[in-house]
């Protein structure tokens, strides 16, 4: 068995999908107003769910016309009927599910009915090879990231990253050992990182690209083959001629 040097956790949630969209949709089907995208980003993570000042009072009130579980059921048919990962992670994740040395999988608190299957559904309509994943593993509410990460940390491993998008996260992963990529696109702004959660700037990416390219930097040294990505006519000449020399020369 392959010795897995890289440990590599990815959040789901904000990172891998626009999961804002998602949830403004849904609310928005039950009459309930999540605000826009900047102002649900600055907010604490209990009210991005409640809504802000303007929406506060009349989502508190509606909330009591639909169940959460209606809400919640609701939520996973939009997610497995539409939902995709930013196209920008496709090929890097498939890319540490092929590689030998490289533990990589999901771990999120994802709100969505029986998040597990809901979460490999998405990737798998995105092109992603989840059968190949290492693990999914849903964080019920109420439960701590850092016992869930400290669980996964192992001396087999010779570095573990987090690649997440909330304060909590960032945390959780300094808490637990790992490095961390953090994405400011996803739940939580830029500002807020930097401000309430004290996410060195280095550590921010504002993109899925950019974020996705960092990735791939992390995961060079850990590549076991080298790949050609394109290959010249002149370089094919340069390796024939040698061949031909040497056939000659019988």
């Amino acid at each position: 068995m392959p010795h897995k040097r890289l440990l590599v956790v990815l959040d789901f949630d904000g990172l891998l999908i626009n999961s804002y969209a998602l949830l403004r949709d849904t609310m928005a089907s039950f009459g309930l107003d999540v605000g826009d995208e900047q102002r649900f980003r600055n907010r604490r993570k209990f009210l991005k769910y409640l809504g802000g000042g303007k929406e506060l009072l009349n989502n508190l009130v509606g909330m009591s016309l639909p169940k959460t579980r209606k809400l919640r059921a609701r939520l996973t048919d939009c997610y497995r009927e539409r939902g995709f990962i930013y196209p920008e992670f496709i090929d890097v994740i498939n890319q540490m599910i092929a590689e030998p040395g490289i533990h990589c999988g999901i771990v999120s608190r994802n709100f969505t009915l029986r998040p597990g299957p809901t979460i490999r559904q998405v990737l798998a309509r995105s092109g992603v090879d989840d059968k190949g994943l290492d693990f999914v593993v849903p964080v019920p509410i109420g439960a701590s990231k850092v016992d869930v990460l400290d669980g996964m940390m192992s001396g087999r491993f010779r570095e573990a990253l987090v690649c997440a998008d909330e304060i909590g996260d960032y945390r959780a992963a300094c808490a637990a050992g790992y490095s961390s990529l953090i994405a400011s696109y996803g739940f939580d702004a830029h500002e807020r990182l930097r401000a309430r959660g004290q996410v060195p700037a280095e550590c921010l990416y504002d993109t899925p690209d950019a974020l996705a390219a960092a990735l791939r930097v992390r995961l060079a040294p850990y590549r076991s083959r080298r790949e050609i990505d394109y290959v010249t006519p002149e370089s094919l000449s340069a390796l024939r001629l040698p061949l031909l020399a040497g056939m000659g020369a019988r």
